[in-house]
């Protein structure tokens, strides 16, 4: 080791220029010689290395820490070349004193050559600022910059702790940093992920806190928990090598409480002892706190998206169109149903322009009821028409109700249009249809008086002149004449109902249209000549035919003429066509009469539908005859329509039916020989009838015809009766207690009543009564009001047979 001489002037020299730094700020050092040994220290230089014993030793022997860190190499670059070398905010890890932890100081440097009297260098002066406090703050600066750059562009919350721990440690120059979720229990750590200097293992996973100290209290406490040094510490003392085995025998737990609850942990480690400063606890804190805020807000962002994608999906899946607005009303959204139905481009009907696809009548109503719904805050709900994307106008019911917020105010308007244009023209159809119904039961109310009129007229003078004999034959004619009509009312309408219902069975046979057209000319004749038409047939000199049920095609054309005849003024031009082209026949009615207006026309086949009625109802009719003509057609496999100029212009309905080839002709193979009526005989009948007018006044009409008769008003009088069984019985169907049925059952198990003829007389006339009274055992099947006509040829059809009477 060279040592300075006392007495060398050049040494005396320096010792005076080293002396003017003695109370100087920075650190000082005056080195000696190649080995470097050190002459003069000031105590700057002293509080950055620690106060130790350096005067007259070599640096590197007082300082190991110096050499191996590459000072001293420096010191001899400079002591060879003769070149000074400065560095700033250099790195020196200095351990104050042997096996206490080691500090972190940045220093502004300067290494001087110095020049004995002869120009040779002697030796180095040691010039520098301890700029540790710059350095950190600094790094703590770019630190927090680097985080708040991160945050901006990471779109998870893992990825954001894991970013903040990678940039916490490499500041702290920490083993190990990272952000755990704590338990409910607050004494385990979930860590999903931690950042770690080279060669320090992972810790990710579940940390029981209680293994590694006894320090949970004060993390639950809000607390943070800062260990220098494991070994020393007694919350770690007994567990410092588990802790140095992790690179942890230095650290800080910073905690993360949300309302008194400990939810999260910052941690830092250090693989040594560390005093750890309080800029490094305010970095730590402050990167916690940025790191939860962002964590917090992009979790925030996460479920708002989440939600605002369910919100759409949903929206999107219902068949209704979903629309939002401000609580001004602007509207914002719409979901793809509303573009779908208007047809219109994403976001052109956004703020006000959503009226633009309202129909012009219904945009000012709309536009009133919203602003008073805006106004007011009521629940808006309004039927309008919106143009579709066909540029169709459908009707939809729009409903909207306010968002508010706890305080209960407006935040948010939700709405929905739905398309209620079916329902909408239906409920149009069925108030249309039902007052179609109340016109007809009206106008059947009309036409059931008519009749009842002149027969209760001809009941009270019978009454009054019982002895007039040409009044009563006149009376019986009227009677009789106006309870025809009204039969024919009532089978007008069972008719129609049971044919429009399909429960009436179309034969399916050759029928030729010119005898149809025949027949119903002949039906409705007696009408024409009453009424003085003209009337022109024209039908084809070849057959047509058609498969169908002759009947009821005679009754289709027929209420066709009928109608004609009607509906033209005396005098009127009648015409009936037959024409066959392309496979199909036309069967044609034409008038010149009144004729059906423009917006009748489209109805004039729907039940319940007639023309304008007058108050005299001269007419007459039920107007059912079309419907019925509809449904025959139909049921034939073919059509009808109407054709009119309008009031006054005439009409034209037309029957279109499918033609079939001609029948062959079959040879007749005889001729059978009509059976020989029996003689009339006269018959005991009892009638059972709860009307008592009703079977009182038929008992009357067959006593008057000469039979014996036995009227009863119920099925048990007749049952208890022990006079003689009768040879027909005549049996109301809806009798108290025991039915008709059930009666002409007990009938037919009686030996003298087994081959008796039970004949049903009841109000009921659907194809089903008819099945009930066959099943029942009956013979006949008449509906009220019978004519005694028709029920004197069953009783003298039955009479004649040999052997039937008692």
């Amino acid at each position: 080791m060279t040592q300075a001489d006392p007495e060398d002037q050049d040494y005396q020299s320096r010792r005076q220029f080293a002396a003017l730094f003695q109370e100087a700020p920075m650190c000082m050092a005056l080195l000696h010689g190649p080995g470097h040994v050190v002459e003069f220290v000031n105590p700057g230089y002293l509080r950055l290395v620690g106060e130790r014993d350096l005067v007259g030793r070599r640096l590197a022997d007082v300082l190991g820490d110096a050499a191996t860190q590459g000072y001293v190499h420096l010191l001899d670059q400079v002591f060879r070349d003769g070149l000074p070398y400065a560095a700033n905010g250099a790195r020196y890890v200095v351990q104050a004193e042997p096996g206490t932890a080691t500090v972190e100081r940045y220093v502004d440097f300067v290494f001087q050559p110095v020049r004995a009297r002869s120009g040779a260098v002697s030796g180095v002066l040691v010039l520098g600022s301890d700029v540790t406090e710059r350095v950190l703050g600094e790094r703590r600066r770019d630190a927090l910059a680097r985080l708040t750059d991160a945050l901006r562009d990471l779109r998870t919350p893992e990825d954001i702790t894991w970013c903040a721990a990678r940039i916490l440690g490499e500041t702290l120059g920490a083993s190990r940093a990272g952000f755990g979720l704590v338990g409910a229990a607050g004494d385990t750590v979930h860590i999903d992920r931690d950042w770690c200097a080279d060669g320090v293992e992972s810790v990710a996973g579940a940390i029981d806190l209680r293994q590694f100290g006894h320090f949970v209290g004060e993390l639950r406490a809000n607390r943070p928990v800062v260990v220098e040094d494991a070994g020393a510490d007694p919350r770690t003392a007994d567990v410092a090598d588990a802790l140095a085995a992790l690179g942890a025998s230095a650290f800080v737990n910073l905690p993360v409480v949300e309302d008194e609850q400990l939810v999260a942990l910052v941690f830092v480690n250090a693989t040594a002892p560390r005093d750890w400063s309080p800029q490094d606890l305010a970095l730590v804190r402050e990167v916690a706190e940025r790191t939860h805020t962002a964590s917090q807000r992009l979790r925030t962002e996460i479920a708002l998206a989440a939600s605002e994608a369910m919100f759409r999906t949903m929206t999107n899946a219902m068949p209704q169109m979903v629309w939002s607005t401000l609580p001004d009303g602007f509207h914002d959204y719409y979901n793809d149903p509303w573009y779908e139905f208007t047809g219109m481009v994403p976001g052109s009907t956004d703020g006000v322009h959503w009226a633009d696809v309202f129909h012009p009548e219904d945009r000012d109503r709309a536009w009133s009821a919203w602003r008073h719904s805006l106004a007011t805050g009521d629940t808006y709900e309004i039927q309008y028409r919106l143009r579709d994307r066909h540029g169709n106008y459908r009707w939809v019911l729009g409903r909207a109700l306010p968002v508010r917020d706890d305080g209960g105010a407006i935040v948010r308007w939700m709405g929905t249009c739905t398309d209620i244009d079916d329902q909408k023209m239906a409920e149009n159809a069925l108030r249309l249809a039902n007052q179609r119904k109340d016109d007809f039961l009206a106008m059947l109310a009309h036409e059931l008086r008519n009749p009842l009129a002149p027969i209760s007229t001809a009941a009270q003078v019978l009454r009054l002149r019982q002895n007039d004999a040409a009044y009563a034959a006149r009376a019986g004619e009227i009677i009789e004449r106006q309870v025809r009509h009204m039969t024919e009312l009532v089978d007008d309408l069972l008719d129609v109902s049971r044919v429009t219902r399909g429960l009436v069975q179309m034969a399916r046979e050759p029928v030729e249209l010119g005898a149809v057209v025949d027949s119903a000319v002949e039906q409705v004749r007696p009408l024409i000549e009453a009424r003085h038409h003209a009337l022109a047939v024209d039908v084809p000199d070849v057959p047509v035919f058609v498969a169908g049920d002759r009947t009821r095609l005679v009754q289709a054309v027929s209420n066709l003429l009928n109608n004609a005849a009607k509906y033209t003024q005396q005098h009127g031009s009648l015409r009936v066509a037959l024409l066959v082209q392309d496979g199909r026949a036309s069967m044609s009615v034409a008038d010149n009469g009144s004729g059906i207006p423009p917006g009748l026309l489209p109805h004039v086949f729907d039940l319940f539908t007639q023309g304008e009625r007058t108050p005299d109802r001269s007419q007459g009719g039920l107007g059912l005859g079309l419907t019925l003509v509809k449904s025959i057609a139909g049921l034939h496999g073919g059509s009808v329509t109407a054709d009119s100029e309008g009031q006054g212009q005439g009409s034209v309905f037309t029957i279109a039916l499918p033609t079939i080839a001609a029948p062959a002709l079959e040879t007749p193979a005889g001729t059978a020989a009509p059976a020989a009526a029996g003689a009339f005989r006269l018959l005991r009948i009892a009638v059972v009838d709860d009307n008592r007018d009703a079977g009182a006044s038929l008992a009357a009409a067959l006593e008057a015809q000469g039979h014996t008769v036995a009227f009863f008003d119920d099925a048990e009088a007749l049952l208890a009766d022990s006079g003689p069984a009768a040879d027909a019985y005549i049996l109301d169907i809806g009798l108290p207690r025991i039915d008709g049925y059930q009666l002409a059952r007990a009938l037919r198990q009686r030996l003298a009543s087994r081959d008796a003829l039970l004949i049903a007389l009841t109000g009921y006339g659907q194809a089903h009564d008819f099945t009930l009274s066959k099943g029942a055992g009956f013979d006949h099947h008449l509906v009220k009001p019978a004519s005694l006509e028709q029920l004197e040829r069953i009783l003298v059809g039955w009479s004649a047979i040999p052997g039937r009477t008692h």
